[in-house]
């Protein structure tokens, strides 16, 4: 009786092993966690073009990589606002200028030569906040000055230097017009002017001309409402304005991580005119149409999505 006891505990023993056995081949074959997606926050200004290239980051981020796209802080604000959410690490990736990486965000002085500001601004911008900047994406978006052509006309005016025998006219602009070192003070002093104020929405400027509002206006030379409204831009006989090439900056840490954010915004750079760009702002800013469709549209006319 006891002989057949230990045959029986023996046989148990050896099938509850067994039975772990299996068991740890089971564990074995689980399913390992799937990785995590990277993610990227692209921003932008709350203007038509900021809002297209907004767009066409995001499009191509989410067509030609793995990676996920918030796109909540696309119209975020002006630069003033996005630089330093950039440095904090609230956004990685927004449309920017030279000019104004140069003068607002550096406070360097006026450089007009092409190519010196976005050298010495790429090298500043990433000793200073590691922040890199792409390649330049073609266009220049400079500053200009405009007015009803009636208006210049009857008083005669051609260049910006003409203003200044015209004191006390009325220049539409916003509350960045009269504190911007490459706007209105600079300007001021450049050419000698002396303009009243009326502050209005950046997105309101032509209206507010055309309205009555005021008698001149600072605007952007690939503005789609040119076009729409007839304006005469004046010229900048003095050169005062420097180049604003478009490019994206982007925070070298995400880029470091992910470089395949740099292939996807590729074939942009150096492929976006002045006259493309302004055909895409004309196409939000007086037909109306959504500037997500636009970006979209104007990726699959180059075959790029």
């Amino acid at each position: 009786m006891l002989k057949s006891r230990k045959i029986i505990y023996l046989l148990l023993a050896v099938f509850v092993g067994s039975f772990g056995l299996l068991g740890g081949c089971g564990t074995k074959e689980e399913p390992k966690e799937s990785k995590a997606k990277g993610k990227v926050v692209v921003a932008s200004k709350q203007y038509a073009e900021g809002y297209i290239l907004g767009h066409m980051a995001a499009i191509l981020i989410e067509e030609k990589t793995d990676l996920e796209v918030d796109k909540s802080k696309i119209g975020m604000g002006a630069t003033e606002i996005l630089h330093p959410a950039m440095v904090e690490g609230q956004i990685d990736l927004y449309p920017e200028y030279t000019g104004t990486s140069w003068m607002v965000v550096l406070k360097q002085p006026v450089l007009h030569d092409r190519d010196e500001i976005y050298e010495k601004t790429k090298d500043s911008y990433k000793e200073e906040f590691n922040i890199v900047c792409l390649p330049p994406l073609g266009f220049n978006n400079t500053f200009a000055i405009a007015m009803p052509k009636e208006k210049a006309e009857k008083l005669n005016i051609k260049t910006i230097s003409d203003l200044a025998d015209h004191p006390g006219l009325t220049l539409v602009g916003d509350s960045t017009t009269w504190t911007r070192p490459d706007v209105y003070p600079g300007m001021k002093k450049a050419y000698g002017l002396d303009l009243k104020k009326k502050m209005v929405d950046t997105n309101f400027f032509y209206e507010a001309l055309a309205q009555g509002q005021g008698d001149v206006t600072t605007c952007f030379s690939t503005d789609g409402r040119l076009k729409k409204y007839g304006f005469t831009v004046l010229e900048d006989d003095k050169s005062f304005y420097p180049h604003y090439d478009g490019m994206y900056v982007v925070r070298a840490e995400v880029l470091e991580k992910y470089p395949e954010i740099k292939e996807a915004l590729k074939p942009l750079f150096g492929n976006i005119d002045e006259e493309t760009m302004i055909g895409l702002n004309y196409q939000v800013e007086v037909e109306k149409k959504d500037p997500v469709e636009v970006a979209r549209e104007f990726l699959k006319s180059q075959k790029l999505i």
